[in-house]
């Protein structure tokens, strides 16, 4: 009876002394700089296995309080420059002083493969991800993702058109090829039907990422191929002021043009954000003729409220899709059906019908979640309803 006394008393204290252990937590703060000590404003700070994000204030510095101890990779990212990575070994009750110093991405011209003896995490030793950067985009401005990914390592496209261009990731397409618009399925059609487009403007993306490997499986199974996801605006957190874009676009090969703007307001813990856009191809002019009926135009517009605090954050936004492409050539394959043995006496050029689709979508979305709790188990909350 007293051994079994002895043993219950001695879990109880264990137990207890293991929560008091996962409840020490401490400090990851640094700075970000460019080459010479220039502080960089504005640039994400993420610890990849909590999910945490802070930005860089003016000065460059970036904090992360009541973090549990453990081992941590911090990933730093800023449009136009490198990102950097950090493995971190936090004691508890410690404080860690982390800082960074990224370089231009067009003045890297080495590249260097290590190996080491210490362990790394599953995310660090393989996840491929390629982030595709807004001045990408725009040298491959093009009315879908399937054009502007289309020279990006390891991504091909499916198209029956400009319009309707989608991206084939290591061969793979259709259902095996996952889009997402801000971590959440754009619901569309495209998987199932070639001719059928994501409605997703890219000129109003702050970023794209392509993940390829065994990562992808943390999306589902049909994203066994790949997955793009298009990200307009990933900040969790208000800044004061106003800030904006203005891109416009032009080009001849298919007399294109467009036109693409963005406005955020701050106001204490508020933040008002409102995009859109407008583009338009014409048909494609080639050596051996136009390609009738590859004219391409979108609308695009999207309007938010959001609400960040300290503890919690919750936003709303609203957004609006219209697009028409056309089908160049659908009526040959049509005919290729009903007259198999006439295919060889057809001119692709002298078919007159026409086939275009008409594409709409409204898009209600509320995102919010919870963050810094003090709790040993749970670090935060995060929440999508998409209609």
């Amino acid at each position: 009876m007293k051994s079994i006394k002895f043993l219950l008393n001695f879990s109880a204290l264990l137990f207890i002394f293991s929560i008091a252990a996962f409840a020490q937590t401490g400090t990851i703060s640094g700075r970000v700089t460019y080459m010479g000590g220039t502080p960089l404003h504005s640039a994400s700070v993420r610890i990849v296995q909590l999910n945490r994000t802070a930005v860089t204030n003016e000065e460059g510095l970036y904090q992360f309080t009541n973090v549990p101890r453990g081992r941590y990779t911090i990933l730093v990212h800023l449009e136009g420059f490198a990102d950097a990575t950090r493995v971190v070994d936090l004691t508890a009750d410690g404080a860690q002083t982390v800082n960074f110093q990224l370089n231009l991405i067009s003045l890297q011209e080495q590249v260097t493969v290590t190996a080491g003896g210490t362990e790394q995490t599953v995310f660090d030793a393989f996840q491929s991800v390629n982030s595709v950067g807004s001045t990408r985009i725009v040298e491959q401005a093009s009315t879908s993702i399937g054009e502007v990914l289309e020279f990006e390592t390891g991504v091909a496209k499916r198209s029956f058109g400009p319009g309707s261009a989608r991206p084939v990731i290591r061969g793979f397409d259709g259902d095996r090829v996952l889009i997402l618009q801000n971590g959440v399925r754009t619901g569309s059609v495209g998987s199932q039907s070639a001719d059928h487009g994501e409605p997703i403007d890219p000129l109003t993306a702050e970023r794209i990422e392509v993940v390829k490997g065994p990562a992808t499986l943390l999306y589902g199974s049909n994203a066994i191929g790949g997955v793009v996801n298009v990200i307009a605006n990933d900040e969790n957190r208000a800044h004061d002021g106003l800030r904006g874009f203005v891109t416009g676009i032009g080009g001849t090969v298919n007399r294109q043009a467009a036109l693409s703007a963005g406005l955020e307001y701050g106001w204490n813990n508020f933040l008002f954000r409102g995009n859109s856009s407008v583009q338009r191809t014409g048909d494609y002019e080639t050596p051996v003729g136009r390609i009738p009926n590859s004219s391409a135009r979108s609308t695009t517009q999207s309007f938010g409220l959001g609400y960040y605090g300290e503890k919690a954050y919750l936003n709303g936004n609203y957004g609006f899709d219209l697009r028409r492409y056309g089908i160049p050539f659908a009526a040959l394959f049509h005919e290729h059906h009903e007259e198999e043995e006439d295919d060889e006496h057809l001119d692709p050029f002298d078919l007159d019908e026409e086939v275009d689709i008409r594409q709409r979508q409204h898009n209600f979305r509320f995102n919010g979640g919870f963050r810094n709790l003090n709790n040993s188990f749970l670090s935060g909350i995060q929440y999508n309803l998409d209609y």
